[in-house]
């Protein structure tokens, strides 16, 4: 048994279907009602319904007086049913399509506030549900509009099935994919074959992808790409909010800007509209000449040129060969301004030795197409050569030069080196040449008591292979030395002149030169007096030198010259003592001679 109603162009005729024991309405409207050629939407002509009475039931069509809806999108407490609004022709076979009525030609269905239109469908009373052919399209209120070639809709779980060429609309924001499913109750779609979404900023490609109509967020899985005029995410999961423009990172993520600046992370945000972002997670900035930014955590304005980090900073330069580390770093891209404080330390690998230098805080930046570096308070410094500590340090990566300011002391192998200023050169090899300007002083320790000491205006200073190998003295220069024989100290020999020149074999004295007329005078130890024993820049520090590369960390107390003073004193009193008692030795030993010679 089949049958056909064909609604006519000039006046529709309304009538009810018995189909299996149930009725279904099929109102007349007054509503405006659009349907679409191709992939765009056009107006059509309004329908002549009139009323005529049912034919079936011989009752009044009322019109449907059912508008658009454009509130409330909630899930309703009850399911509902789906209304048919407009078909030009209706088929129902029973054996055939059991249950189908079959709807063809500028079809319109409701189900609650959304609208669907389609060249044709298969409409299911029974299980409330129908099949949608050709341009169709759904409207959800005024927010949410869905265009694709299919549609599979269940009117009881409100799940929406579309296939090929499917689009999304949702203010802004349309997402595109081949095959989606569409959730009116949580009022979410989500792909599992690829899709794109785009917004006025964004265009975020994935295989996988949720979007929530309601909050605007979307969520993307596996082979993440988003571009938009400055830069590319890619990343393997990643949430999006299409109304701050805000990007959520939740697993591996690059972002790489026009200009090659690269930011990775695995968990934080990133704002696309104002550039700034938040890592969390193995963070890692780098910059295409060379400079690359690593924490626990950090925040870049890309926009300002501006990063600060928290916590396990890196700050690389491999173009000037330096390195600052701490626990919070600030950098500035304008400039190359770096800053680093909290456990602070600076390494400098140009050279064959690493040097490895702490302070409370370091400060970087650029000049002269190089890298100059300032450790202000509490500067330790560490290289194999040659270990310092001093207030102050300031590093020039053009010429690698160091420069020990306020309170510096140096030491090289068994000599310490101390004066108003002391400057490093790095030379050829593991050669570097010391500078040591006013009140210029080399101690070099015989025992505890005994020092060899030079002093001058300037010195210069040549050490290799961790030892100091020569030593020149300009001005005033003045040294004390102990002569011993055998490891038995002979007296005290002390040398004056203007100029001295000092060299060293195996980190003790081995012969010097000194010029013009020179005054030199040896004092057998018995002769040696308390104010002999120190030159008055004389202070040993050897209890704060920095040991290794970790010791600079360490932070020992500087001696004051009271306390200098105070060991001075405390070492003569020693050595007065000894000499006390070397008398005394003496003595005994004449009167067991007189006694023996009896």
């Amino acid at each position: 048994m089949a049958f056909k109603i064909k609604i006519a162009p000039t006046y529709t005729i309304i009538l009810f279907l018995i189909i299996l024991g149930t009725g279904r309405l099929f109102s007349q409207t007054n509503t405006e009602f659009k349907t679409y050629q191709g992939e765009e939407p056009i107006e059509l002509k309004k329908p002549n319904f009139k009323k005529e009475a049912d034919l079936t039931h011989n009752k009044p069509i009322q019109p449907n007086t059912h508008s658009k809806v454009t509130t409330d999108t909630t899930q309703p407490k009850e399911k509902t049913l789906i209304y048919l609004e407009q078909t030009d022709l209706i088929k129902f076979d029973q054996d055939i399509l059991p249950d189908i009525q079959v709807l063809l030609g500028n079809v319109i269905l409701r189900h609650d506030n959304a609208y669907l239109y389609c060249d044709s469908a298969y409409l299911n009373q029974n299980t409330n549900s129908f099949k949608a052919f050709g341009h169709v399209k759904i409207e959800q209120s005024d927010s949410v509009t869905i265009f694709s070639k299919e549609l599979d809709y269940n009117g009881n779980s409100r799940i929406a099935k579309v296939k090929y060429n499917v689009r999304m609309i949702n203010g802004e924001v349309t997402l595109t994919t081949d095959s989606m499913t569409y959730d009116r109750n949580k009022n979410i779609g989500y792909y599992t074959c690829g899709g794109t979404l785009q917004d006025s900023v964004n265009t975020l490609v994935s295989q996988k992808g949720y979007y929530h109509t309601d909050t605007k967020l979307a969520e993307f899985k596996t082979d993440v790409i988003g571009t938009n005029e400055n830069n590319t995410i890619v990343s393997d999961t990643l949430t999006y909010n299409t109304n701050t423009k805000i990007a959520t990172i939740i697993g591996p993520t690059t972002i790489t800007h026009s200009d090659s600046t690269t930011i990775y992370s695995e968990l934080g945000w990133y704002n696309s509209t104002t550039d700034e972002s938040q890592l969390l997670k193995n963070p890692i900035i780098t910059h295409s000449e060379g400079k690359t930014l690593i924490g626990d955590t950090i925040f870049y304005d890309k926009k300002l040129g501006l990063g600060k980090a928290f916590s396990n900073v890196v700050l690389t330069d491999t173009t000037n060969s330096i390195i600052l580390k701490g626990h919070y770093g600030y950098y500035q891209e304008e400039g190359e301004i770096g800053l680093m404080t909290d456990s602070a330390m600076l390494i400098e690998y140009s050279q064959k030795d690493t040097t490895y230098i702490h302070a409370d805080t370091l400060y970087s930046y650029a000049l002269k197409d190089k890298k100059a570096v300032h450790a202000w308070y509490n500067a330790r410094l560490y290289q194999k050569d040659y270990q310092a500590i001093c207030d102050s340090v300031y590093f020039f990566s053009g010429d690698s030069i160091l420069h020990l300011m306020q309170q510096p002391v140096l030491w090289s192998d068994s000599q310490q080196i101390t004066g108003d200023t002391i400057t490093i050169e790095p030379g050829d090899s593991s050669n570097n040449i010391v500078f040591i300007k006013d009140n210029s002083i080399i101690i070099q320790k015989f025992d505890t008591i005994h020092f060899n000491q030079m002093s001058g205006k300037d010195m210069k200073g040549y050490i290799k292979n961790n030892k100091l190998e020569i030593l020149e003295i300009k001005g005033n220069s003045e040294s004390i030395f102990f002569p011993d024989d055998g490891g038995t100290l002979i007296g005290l020999n002390t040398i004056k002149s203007s100029y001295m020149t000092i060299y060293f074999k195996n980190g003790k004295l081995d012969r010097l030169n000194v010029f013009p007329s020179p005054t030199a005078v040896l004092y057998p130890m018995e002769q040696i007096t308390d104010n002999m024993l120190y030159l008055p820049n004389f202070t040993w520090q050897e209890d704060a030198r920095p040991i290794s590369k970790e010791d600079i960390f360490r932070h020992p107390k500087r001696i004051s010259k009271k306390e200098i003073e105070e060991k001075k004193q405390a070492i003569k009193n020693q050595e007065k003592e000894e000499r006390k008692q070397n008398k005394i030795k003496k003595g005994l030993n004449k009167q067991e001679t007189t006694i023996q010679q009896r």
